[in-house]
């Protein structure tokens, strides 16, 4: 698997990764991510490092995943939520004209992704006259700016992504839109909003999709068919979490079959 952006490493771009096998191992350490982090950009995180199996060719450190930028940390989580077999589905909406609520399709398979550009993870931005360098935020970013102030957040991030001298506290309203506008064409893109037409009045809304909805099953789910196949086979949690998921719900069918719970 490629990442649309990548880790910048030694003034190398690494791209490829892969995730390790799904298990039951897997699933209760995502699921205790959501539940413990301090906020989602650390839950991701967590996720993740425990997600991968490397992290172009070397572990998926939480540092290292932690460095990736937000548009590789979608795409990852996204794609994580794929292979969990959770591939779109049915989303619903409440107009934002008539308030009728209605149903439409999606498959994350046909959102496509935008690759990075050619000075990733670095744009060129003139500020003040001078040509200032600014690199894109990345999850460790995201996790301090989860803590700050809304009205400190940006000023706090520019000074953060300013890799040359700059005035940064005395930037006006357009420099900063210049900024995002500059970081924004080097960086890889993830769809996190789809347009769906309303049946009944036609108007056109706007839909945000999470792109962190791996993290939404709690562990709860998980223990009770840990505790469900334990009782019945009498198997060690180690030795249930290290099935894939596959076969531990073949095992909890088979369960509800012998109690005359399915055909």
């Amino acid at each position: 698997m490629q990442l649309p952006g990548g880790l910048m490493e030694d003034g190398i771009r690494r791209r490829d990764c892969a995730f390790r096998p799904i298990s039951g191992t897997l699933e209760l350490a995502l699921a205790e991510a959501g539940e413990t982090a301090a906020n989602t950009p650390g839950a991701v995180t967590l996720a993740l490092a425990a997600a991968l199996e490397h992290l172009g060719g070397e572990p998926a450190t939480p540092q290292r995943v932690a460095r990736l930028c937000v548009a590789d940390r979608q795409f990852l989580m996204r794609e994580l939520e794929r292979c969990l077999g959770q591939t779109g589905g049915w989303f619903q909406v409440a107009c934002s004209a008539c308030a009728a609520h209605f149903d439409f399709h999606l498959d994350y398979a046909e959102l496509p992704v935008q690759e990075a550009g050619t000075s990733y993870p670095i744009a060129q931005v003139e500020v003040a006259g001078q040509a200032v360098a600014f690199r894109l935020p990345n999850g460790a970013d995201q996790e301090i700016l989860a803590a700050l102030p809304v009205t400190e957040a940006r000023r706090w991030l520019l000074r953060q992504l300013a890799q040359t001298p700059a005035t940064i506290d005395a930037l006006d309203a357009d420099a900063i839109s210049a900024i995002e506008a500059g970081l924004e064409a080097v960086s890889p893109g993830v769809i996190v909003q789809v347009r769906a037409n309303c049946p009944d009045c036609g108007t056109e809304n706007h839909v945000d999709l999470n792109p962190y909805r791996a993290l939404s099953r709690g562990s709860d789910e998980l223990l009770q068919e840990v505790h469900q196949i334990a009782g019945h086979y009498h198997w060690d949690e180690a030795e249930i979490l290290a099935l894939p998921r596959a076969r531990r719900q073949r095992y909890l069918r088979l369960i509800d079959r012998a109690r005359g719970m399915a055909d």
